[in-house]
């Protein structure tokens, strides 16, 4: 073997290796990417479904208030209106 042919299959090791290592650093950044995108996707619908939650609490209340608020106006009603025949 040559001294140039030694120098060629070094040279074609070398991008090899390089090439290899390219492939692995972007497998790897698109993989953690992915997953950032998965987390962050995740956490949206924890926030989505508290949000619902909360809003469902808050509907729940505001109807107990309408409730309560009918039920004191309906006895207000009978009190101050003595009706038609007095």
């Amino acid at each position: 073997m040559s001294n140039s042919t030694v120098v060629l299959a070094v040279s074609t090791g070398v991008v090899v290796i390089a090439v290899a290592a390219a492939v692995v650093l972007v497998v790897l950044f698109v993989t953690l990417s992915m997953r950032g995108r998965q987390r962050r996707a995740a956490q949206r619908r924890g926030d989505a479904r508290r949000d619902i939650d909360e809003a469902r609490g808050r509907a729940e209340l505001a109807e107990q208030d309408r409730d309560v608020a009918r039920e004191g106006g309906e006895h207000l009603g009978q009190e101050r209106d003595p009706g038609p025949d007095r």
